[in-house]
């Protein structure tokens, strides 16, 4: 059993206190500062909310979360590339919010990023390739990886609370992960992402007074994408990768999920056009199809993906028999899921 030592466990609780309050605290001060500014997600057919409300919430979120690692970590080259990146993510995501981006040029400049932290060591470390080919096949899979997340939690970021809450439940995932594996570095930015979510999300559930925009689910995607290549989870490489994934896996089933059922049901054209396409067909729209309010479809989200990171904290630690089971038990889980999402649904439920 691992226990924590004293240092690092007043470490821990400072960081989340100091996380929490500088989130919580910017987080206010965004709502009257990007109201007075113009900064506003205007309402629309393919969007939920009926009045503006301010975005760019993620600066905040940010603030929070390197606040205290700057005053209180050494950092050693994969924790400073993994806060510049992330930081380099939030300006584009920034720049999306104010000018609207195109879509080709933000996946650039993410692939870019990738390319820049590559030099500080944050890739993925897959051995089953071919030696003279593994470096090239493990930074263009850490490319895609990390692009994909970027993309899953924007997409994710459809409906109060959602994007948010599921970020803060892989952030402690990846807390209790650390502490199992006595990384207490990484613990440390887990639990900073943690507290600055939570600060965020004071203000940022149903109903919202501030969303986090592009800036948020670019950062987001881009640090857990980052830290879940990057912590030892586990001595097996194969469980080291599953487990991030598992952890991450509501962003990215449902982005899956609706890019195929674009294609299917004749909606969209092209992949591309199924990726950039907003419409009400992700997961929290389908569970207000069904009947639920905002409230119940995002808790029951949330309950989804703490069984599912709860699974994956357990397969680190079982043999191939049981982690096959425990995976088979997640798409299992994932696939009763998406039965739900297929129901034609009979009521809106979006104010309730």
């Amino acid at each position: 059993m691992i226990i924590l030592p004293q240092s690092w466990f007043d470490k821990y609780c400072t960081a989340l206190a100091i996380s929490f309050v500088s989130s919580a605290a910017l987080t206010f001060l965004s709502i009257h500062l990007f109201r007075r500014l113009g900064v506003m997600d205007a309402p629309d057919e393919r969007k939920i909310h009926k009045a503006p409300v301010p975005r760019m919430g993620g600066i905040a979120i940010f603030i929070g979360f390197v606040l205290p690692l700057l005053f209180m970590l050494d950092f050693s080259g994969a924790q400073e590339g993994i806060i510049i990146g992330s930081f380099l993510a939030l300006l584009i995501g920034a720049a999306d919010d104010i000018w609207r981006v195109p879509a080709h040029f933000k996946l650039l400049f993410l692939f870019l990023i990738t390319f820049l932290i590559w030099h500080f060591g944050v890739v993925t470390n897959l051995p089953f390739v071919f030696e003279n080919f593994r470096s090239i096949f493990n930074l263009g899979l850490t490319m895609l990886w990390l692009a994909g997340v970027c993309s899953a939690i924007n997409a994710l970021d459809h409906m109060d609370g959602l994007a948010g809450g599921i970020a803060a439940i892989a952030s402690f995932a990846y807390l209790a992960v650390s502490l199992q594996t006595a990384q207490w570095v990484w613990g440390m930015l887990a639990i900073s992402l943690a507290g600055s979510l939570l600060g965020f999300l004071v203000f940022n559930r149903h109903p919202a007074k501030i969303f986090m925009g592009d800036s948020g689910s670019f950062f987001l995607g881009f640090s857990l994408g980052a830290i879940g290549i990057m912590g030892g989870w586990s001595e097996n490489s194969i469980k080291s990768a599953v487990i991030p994934f598992a952890v991450l896996s509501i962003p990215v089933m449902d982005l899956l999920y609706v890019i195929v059922n674009r294609r299917v049901e004749g909606t969209t054209k092209s992949i591309k056009e199924s990726i950039i396409y907003c419409g009400k067909d992700h997961i929290g729209h389908r569970f207000c199809d069904l009947g639920f309010s905002q409230v119940n479809s995002v808790r029951i989200i949330y309950l989804v993906s703490i069984t599912v990171s709860v699974s994956a904290l357990v397969i680190r630690q079982t043999g191939h028999f049981e982690s096959c089971l425990l995976l088979a038990q997640i798409f299992l889980l994932y696939f009763v899921i998406f039965i739900l999402m297929r129901h034609p649904g009979q009521e809106k439920a979006w104010n309730k």
